[in-house]
């Protein structure tokens, strides 16, 4: 699995600070990338918020719905990218909520009722599902 963290010098710098994020799954098949939230966040120190979820994920795959080993994902890639800053923290949470439920489709690990997630169950479910519709 590939890992995007932040691409380029200013979403890297900016991801320092308070603010919200997101991290996406990609699938890439035969040059085409599909690709779905995977789950919205927000902290007052995004970069190290997005390493604790790298660090979650690598423990236990099933934090973001994977079930094997992840390098039997090379073709799938995890895009974390920051979508707003936001220093104040009751501005930041409610603005996390908002883009949550203004998702066309939910994030695929989170209830889509808060910033909540799914169960472990329900979060497999939703990748699987994900990565069999991308690889069609």
């Amino acid at each position: 699995m590939e890992i995007c963290f932040f691409e380029g010098n200013k979403q890297f710098m900016d991801a320092i600070g308070a603010g919200i994020y997101e991290i996406k799954i990609c699938k890439n098949k035969n040059g085409k990338t599909k690709e779905k939230v995977l789950y919205i966040g927000e902290s007052v120190f995004v970069l190290v918020r997005c390493a604790y979820h790298l660090y979650k994920l690598r423990k236990d795959p099933t934090y973001f719905g994977f079930t094997e080993d992840m390098s039997k994902y090379p073709d799938v890639t995890l895009r974390f990218s920051l979508l707003k800053l936001q220093d104040n923290q009751i501005s930041r949470r409610r603005e996390e909520k908002d883009i949550i439920s203004e998702e066309k489709e939910q994030p695929l690990t989170q209830s889509g009722k808060s910033d909540r997630m799914k169960s472990k169950e329900e979060k497999i479910a939703a990748v699987r599902e994900f990565l069999e519709e991308a690889g069609k």
